[in-house]
């Protein structure tokens, strides 16, 4: 019986090899299935002719060796959908430069333009101010007009030009009066280029009056047009 051992070691072995692999080919598949293969075959040569192996021992390591291959097979079908859907979704992304959208973010490039966004509220509030930071520690409060906020999103536009901000790169927060926190900021802006980073990772839009931020962090196609007159800044 230490032959059916040897055999069951070198077949592990293998297998685990190939799920560790990163790209799984059919070239090492049949190379998988060529050496269980002989090391059956040395098996069954080779053992005690008066205490054969159980024939059932035979099908059960065919049986997990068909598993395995199966399972190399589903793993390689998946992979290459996974490469499929992600040239899908870059030549998407492509197509959407120029393209309004809003996106949730903590950073603004402010210029001359008006900041559009909403913000989403948990609770009832009657005060909230917006701060926008730079760097250089200067932060600019800006106070929400109206008499109550929320619960819900909470529109707003800003101009720069109102508040003495001038162009440049800055953090957005929110303070409420009921102290809310991580209160979900979106902006308003549109798509000017799409790059994909050469290792790989998550396409980055680059949004104006945004700047680069992860696709994933769209939360919006196309700006509504409609702003409550009573939550502009």
């Amino acid at each position: 019986m230490s032959s059916n051992v040897a055999l069951n070691a070198s077949y592990t072995g293998s297998a685990t090899d190939s799920t560790v692999s990163t790209t799984t080919t059919s070239t090492t598949s049949t190379s998988m299935a060529d050496t269980f293969l002989t090391l059956l075959v040395a098996e069954i040569q080779n053992q005690d002719p008066t205490d054969p192996t159980d024939p059932t021992e035979y099908v059960t390591q065919l049986s997990s060796m068909a598993q395995v291959a199966m399972a190399e097979e589903v793993a390689t079908e998946m992979n290459t959908n996974a490469i499929l859907m992600s040239n899908l979704q870059v030549m998407a992304l492509g197509k959407m430069v120029g393209d309004p959208i809003m996106v949730q973010t903590t950073t603004l490039e402010v210029d001359d333009g008006a900041i559009q966004g909403r913000i989403d509220l948990d609770g009832v509030c009657t005060r909230v101010d917006i701060h926008i930071s730079d760097e250089a520690g200067n932060d600019y409060d800006i106070p929400l007009t109206g008499s109550s906020f929320g619960p819900g999103a909470v529109t707003f536009s800003i101009d720069p030009a109102d508040y003495g901000i001038p162009p440049g790169d800055y953090s957005v927060s929110v303070v409420t009066d009921t102290g809310e926190e991580a209160v979900p900021v979106e902006v308003a802006g549109v798509v000017t280029d799409v790059r994909i980073p050469l290792d790989g990772g998550t396409p980055l839009l680059n949004v104006s009056g945004v700047g680069e931020v992860p696709f994933t962090m769209i939360s919006q196609f196309g700006v509504p047009d409609d702003t409550p007159a009573q939550d502009v800044v």
